[in-house]
Formats: C-alpha cells, sequence, structure tokens
C-alpha cells in the first residue's frame, strides 16, 4: 500500500473514486472540482492509495484554511472528502489517508487537521474518532416557512406551506384584492400607470429585421444613391445600436436595473 499526492496523470482514478463518494454529483461539478484542485496545489490537495499493483484503495480530499471559529485562530486543513474502496484492509487504508493528510496539513503550518459529519451519521462519528479526531461542537440548522403567494413564487419551484396568521376580514379582503391586481398587472405586462410594457420589445425586433434587411440590400459599389450610400449609412447606424443594445444589456444583468421590485403587502389603511 502507498499514499501519494495525486497529478495530472490520476485524474481518471479520482474521477471514478469521486463518482463513487458523491453520486449525485454530476460530471461538470467534478471537473470543476478537479480544475480547482490543480490551481490550488499549495493549499489543497488530493492523496491517493494504491496498491502494489497500482490499483486505486481509496483517497482524502484535503485543504488549508486560514481559520475556523470552533477552532480557533489559525491555519487549520480541512477533510473535505474521504472514501476508501471495499476490502479487508479498509480501516488501515481510511488510518493510512488520513496520517497523511495530517503530515501535509503539518508542513503548511496547520494546527488541527478537522472534519464534519451529519448529527444523524452515527457510523461517521465512530469513524472520526477511531481515526484520531475528537469532538469540538455540534451545529443544528433551522428554517421557518414563509408565506408566498402562488401567483408570484416562480413555477419551477414548489411554494413553501404557507403561515397562517389571524387576521380581520376587512383586513383580509383589502390585502388580497391588492395582490390580485398586482398580480394581474404582472400577466398582462402592464405597469401601475397603465403603460404597455411590450412595446419596447416589439419595437427593438422591428428595428433588428429592417437593420437585417440593410445588410441585405446593401451594395457599396452600386451607382445608386439609395442602395450605395443611404442603405450604408443605416448599416452603420444600425451596428451602433447593436453595441448600445449589448452594452445596456450587461449592465443591467450586473447590477439588476429595470427590475420589477412589487410590494406585494402594500395594504393602504385609509377607510372611505
Amino acid at each position: 500500500m502507498k499514499i501519494r499526492a495525486a497529478n495530472i496523470t490520476d485524474k481518471p482514478a479520482w474521477l471514478a473514486l469521486r463518482r463513487r463518494l458523491r453520486p449525485a454529483l454530476r460530471d461538470q461539478q467534478h471537473q470543476r472540482d478537479w480544475l480547482e484542485m490543480m490551481e490550488q496545489r499549495g493549499q489543497r490537495a488530493t492523496l491517493l492509495c494504491v496498491d502494489e499493483h497500482g490499483a486505486s484503495l481509496g483517497m482524502i480530499e484535503v485543504s488549508r484554511r486560514t481559520q475556523m471559529e470552533e477552532l480557533g485562530s489559525g491555519p487549520v486543513a480541512y477533510v473535505d472528502a474521504l472514501h476508501v474502496e471495499p476490502g479487508r484492509d479498509r480501516e488501515a487504508t481510511a488510518q493510512g489517508l488520513v496520517d497523511a493528510a495530517a503530515d501535509w496539513a503539518e508542513i503548511r503550518g496547520c494546527r488541527v487537521l478537522a472534519a464534519d459529519t451529519s448529527l444523524d451519521n452515527q457510523w461517521e462519528q465512530k469513524l472520526h474518532l477511531e481515526l484520531g479526531f475528537e469532538e469540538v461542537a455540534r451545529k443544528v440548522i433551522y428554517r421557518r416557512a414563509l408565506c408566498v403567494p402562488a401567483t408570484v413564487y416562480p413555477a419551477v419551484h414548489s411554494a413553501p406551506a404557507p403561515v397562517s396568521l389571524p387576521m380581520p376580514d376587512a383586513q383580509a379582503e383589502q390585502m388580497q384584492e391588492g395582490i390580485d391586481a398586482q398580480a394581474a398587472q404582472i400577466q398582462e405586462g402592464i405597469d401601475a400607470d397603465g403603460r404597455d410594457r411590450h412595446w419596447p420589445s416589439v419595437l427593438r425586433g422591428g428595428i433588428i429585421v429592417l437593420g437585417i434587411l440593410s445588410f441585405y440590400f446593401t451594395d457599396v459599389f452600386s451607382g445608386s444613391l439609395l442602395v450605395g450610400v443611404l442603405l450604408p449609412a443605416v448599416d452603420v447606424l444600425f451596428i451602433v445600436y447593436l453595441l448600445m443594445l449589448f452594452v445596456a444589456m450587461r449592465y443591467r444583468s450586473k447590477t439588476g436595473a429595470g427590475e420589477r421590485q412589487i410590494d406585494l403587502y402594500r395594504v393602504s389603511d385609509d377607510r372611505e
């Protein structure tokens, strides 16, 4: 049994072990993780365990972190993944991989080698203790369901269960009327002041069609004033328009400008 750092030629063996360890991940994510590991070799590493014939017995992925809140100040090494193939020497292979990761961490000035597992996984908790780890902290994650109207919740998701709160009937009816009115505006593409939001898209489409037609009929070598002079000028203006449209789209994608923000619970307290 030999343990060594993975290199570029070990990618097929690493990928096979990774797929068995995390079958839910897509190959694209495995590829990204591999590239990141190769680019950050000083801060991340994958150690492979192979037998005398070169067959892979297991692997461990470890990374160096500046600090962790639960472990105090100073650099810490973290076990990101550990997988050992089934076999009679499985425990010895796991111990050898963890010891090799500890050596890797000590060389890089880390005070601690840390790892984690879920609260309900008793087998992994016992395994970590057998591998020389000690329990430091436990963490429980909570969630609170929110009431999101189905009219605005994305169709690709399932809306969480709404939370019902006692409310006067008059206020509830007024709130529902406001939500229904704003949902209708979303469906029809109409702003609150009644302006149609669809016409800019139609106008842009028309400009693009006319620009393409202008390119098609342009002939700079023609003696005609329309085809040889006016249409080339239109082509230049069309190119400038496309550049401006591209810059505007990039700006909106980065800043979120132009997105519609609607307060679904804006209810007036005025009484007629």
